[in-house]
């Protein structure tokens, strides 16, 4: 009886298994702190990656001026917040309630909200990813957008901001009987500092626009997958490498759209052991996000790599050489055009959408159509395997 007494106690002060973010039923306690341990170690490498990859990439002013660089920066602190948040509830609040923060008090609310709303902005973030892979990737022309960041960031941090007010303030409720008087809470968790689930404020504010996000995006993966699958190699790779290349750049595309939640939505099936196989499997594709953002926009960039190897001493810094014809034209004509490069470059990086088989040296994301700006063959490879343009 004592050892079951301690068992208990032990599983009630462990409930943040990453699932919990998906799950419309509450984890069963059995398994709640194996999930809860498996979630301390794959999300505290998640955070310590997600870390890395902002070190890497905010203080290389080159690398971070690029299009997709702004994007990917926004997406990786979004995420990083929101890991952090959920990471280290444990130190303050416990599902028996002897924590700092007690359970549905106003600190527990306040906590729950902004978990919420950060979880919520990582899914808007995922969609901006998605939406400009597709005009990078399927729409290349025709696609100019002004003031995209200031939009993007509006419309990230903006759109999820009511949402958490909503929740609380609607479905919390208090009701008097006689001199009692007790507060009906329809938003928070009983266990936990989170939404409620099981519950409208679950389904309707959380659960439904992540299945959307989900859904555009698997719609993005697709049409991106299509371009990634029919591009052509450019005559210089075996067809193994072409396809190691296809498969790197699918991976990181379905990490970067985090098509990976998708199997949370089968988590709210009603089949116990299914339900826990599905846990189980979340857990391991998406609590450990981070390492994966880490790996490809850092270990398996190319641009990013040559560009810390150069800054430690450790590669020669590749420098752009005209032609011997170019050269030919005399130092004038390379004097004008270096003018005209300067004086359009403001436009370029205003610009995110513009035909990117002409401007691609600032994307991430290769032009389907061709993998360099003097690559007019009709031979492509995505990624782009070049000097001035980024491995996705």
């Amino acid at each position: 009886k004592q050892w079951y007494q301690r068992r208990v106690a032990i599983t009630a002060g462990h409930n943040t298994s990453f699932a919990v973010l998906m799950s419309a039923y509450e984890i069963d306690r059995g398994f709640a702190e194996v999930q809860s341990y498996l979630t301390y170690v794959l999300l505290g490498i998640s955070t310590v990656g997600l870390i890395l990859t902002l070190v890497f990439l905010l203080p290389a002013k080159a690398l971070r001026s690029t299009r997709s660089a702004k994007i990917n920066i926004c997406f990786t602190g979004a995420l990083l917040l929101a890991s952090l948040m959920f990471l280290i509830q444990d130190a303050f609040i416990s599902a028996d309630d002897t924590g700092l923060i007690k359970l549905k008090s106003t600190g527990c609310a306040v906590y729950a909200m902004i978990q919420h709303y950060l979880w919520l902005v990582v899914f808007a973030w995922m969609v901006v990813e998605g939406f400009l892979m597709y005009l990078s990737l399927v729409q290349v022309f025709g696609s100019h957008i002004s003031k995209y960041m200031l939009k993007f960031n509006l419309a990230a941090w903006g759109i999820p901001l009511p949402i958490p007010f909503i929740g609380y303030f609607v479905f919390t409720k208090q009701h008097t009987v006689g001199s009692f008087t007790f507060t009906e809470h329809g938003y928070l968790a009983d266990t936990m500092c989170f939404v409620r689930p099981e519950s409208i404020s679950f389904y309707a504010l959380f659960l439904a626009p992540i299945v959307l996000v989900i859904l555009v995006n698997l719609v993005f993966f697709a049409l991106v997958a299509k371009v990634i699958k029919n591009s052509k190699s450019s005559g210089n790779i075996s067809d193994q490498e072409q396809i190691l290349r296809q498969l790197k750049a699918a991976v990181g595309v379905m990490v970067l759209l985090g098509t990976g939640w998708f199997f949370g939505i089968f988590m709210s099936i009603p089949a116990p052991q299914f339900q826990v196989g599905m846990q189980y499997l979340f857990i391991l594709l998406n609590s450990s996000q981070g390492i994966f953002v880490f790996l490809f926009y850092i270990v398996l960039n190319d641009q990013v790599k040559s560009h810390w190897l150069v800054k430690v001493g450790l590669q020669e810094e590749k420098r752009t050489t005209t032609s011997s014809s170019a050269a030919a034209a005399g130092k004038s004509a390379a004097t004008k055009a270096t003018t005209v490069s300067a004086s359009a470059a403001p436009n370029q990086t205003d610009n995110i959408y513009e035909n990117a088989a002409a401007s691609n040296e600032d994307h991430t994301y290769a032009s389907a159509e061709y993998a360099t700006a003097s690559d007019k063959t009709g031979k492509h490879e995505f990624p782009a395997k070049s000097d001035n343009n980024a491995n996705i």
